[in-house]
């Protein structure tokens, strides 16, 4: 036998060429971090026929109707005993008082500003005011998370309607949910005990979410610096963002513009088959929709709000005929609808609920001590054999 010839330099340059491509095609397909796991929360879980929050059902936490205990769940890992809830409910009413020189910058703001461009700039300048800026343990994050909720209806109340919002002691009967509500609709009607109820359920469905862009730049902000309000000024300056098409508030424009059953299918013929912008969806088991379809059920007091429903309901019959359901956000701008939040504004309420789903996931995040920053390849990089 003769003795083998060494392959041809041609050959071999080419058969590494054919590698490097199947590599770059591979590590090409892979690019991004969609799909890949970046760790594992208990905050929230998903069955077949219900959504928890730390362990517990939403349903239950919703029939109790408190969101200040869902805080404390959340912030906490556990429901807390009723003594605590009085100091809860305390420091959110102490804790309500803001320094001069924000109402001072935020009075000075252009009239007309977007409502819901208030909030990572409200976090941003009460962080200023921060009476412990350097202290990082919990139990002083968890402290500063209450001041926040405590101090940023303040803010906006100055920065919407320039004037300041009346204090807990004024209506003692409304949960800090109902004093949110009083303050987003301008301070001309206290809501009654039935819309405190229905506002508390609204903030309790809609505090958590599956995990979302803003959800995920808390928590990457959470794995890279130990100071919970920047992943809160991080997480809602992305929520902004995402939203400056504002559903909530196009939701709310068409409830509002339709007069009755008759008029909603007139709009839906009128479409010519185009799908939903926003709000439904494959039905799922999710049972915060129907949580929040309830609240709507009970706040049929008036005329208006009969319309409302009435065109809501026809135009989610007919769509269930196209096998769309709607999901937690389209139920959300109906009950928000009902509940005469402008319809600019409805998007602020979601996110002072998402606010506190944000902390806590910061705050687990932090706990983990993971790191969520990636790699990145960098090209024009060669080795040498």
């Amino acid at each position: 036998m003769g003795i083998p010839q060494p392959p041809a330099p041609d050959l071999l340059q080419g058969l590494r060429r054919l590698v490097n491509d199947v590599k770059c095609t591979e590590s090409t397909e892979h690019n991004g971090l969609s799909g890949i796991s970046c760790g594992s929360t208990s905050l929230i879980s998903f069955a077949d026929d219900s959504v928890q929050y730390a362990g517990i059902p939403v349903t239950e936490l919703a029939a109790d109707g408190s969101f200040e205990r869902v805080i404390c769940l959340l912030l906490n890992g556990s429901l807390p005993l009723d003594e605590v809830m009085g100091d809860v409910e305390a420091l959110l009413s102490d804790a309500a008082v803001v320094d001069r020189g924000v109402v001072e910058i935020v009075s000075q703001l252009p009239f007309g500003a977007r409502p819901l461009n208030l909030l990572p700039l409200s976090i941003s300048l009460l962080s200023f005011f921060d009476p412990t800026p350097h202290d990082n343990n919990p139990a002083a994050t968890r402290s500063r998370v209450f001041r926040l909720l405590a101090q940023l209806p303040v803010v906006i109340a100055f920065a919407l309607d320039a004037r300041e919002p009346t204090h807990a002691s004024e209506h003692p009967e409304l949960s800090w949910s109902g004093r949110l509500l009083h303050i987003l609709r301008g301070q001309q009607t206290v809501p009654t005990p039935v819309e405190d109820e229905a506002v508390n359920r609204l903030m309790i469905c809609e505090c958590l979410t599956s995990m979302r862009p803003a959800g995920f730049a808390g928590r990457f902000a959470a794995s890279t610096v130990d100071h919970v309000p920047t992943s809160l000024l991080h997480a809602s300056s992305l929520f902004v963002t995402q939203l400056r098409n504002d559903p909530f508030q196009w939701s709310a424009d068409v409830l509002r513009g339709l007069r009755g059953p008759r008029s909603a299918e007139a709009w839906w013929i009128r479409r010519e088959g185009a799908p939903m912008p926003f709000g439904f969806s494959a039905r799922s088991s999710d049972p915060r929709p129907e949580i929040l379809a309830g609240a709507c059920g009970q706040l049929l007091g008036s005329y208006d709000r009969i319309v409302v429903e009435s065109s809501a309901r026809r135009l989610e019959r007919l769509l269930a005929e196209k096998e769309l359901f709607p999901n937690t956000e389209w139920m959300a701008a109906r009950l928000m609808t009902l509940l005469d939040i402008p319809a600019d504004r409805q998007s602020l309420l979601v996110a002072f609920a998402r606010l506190v789903g944000w902390a806590a996931q910061a705050i687990e995040q932090s706990k983990f001590g993971h790191s969520l920053l990636p790699d990145l390849q960098y090209e024009g990089l060669t080795t040498t054999d």
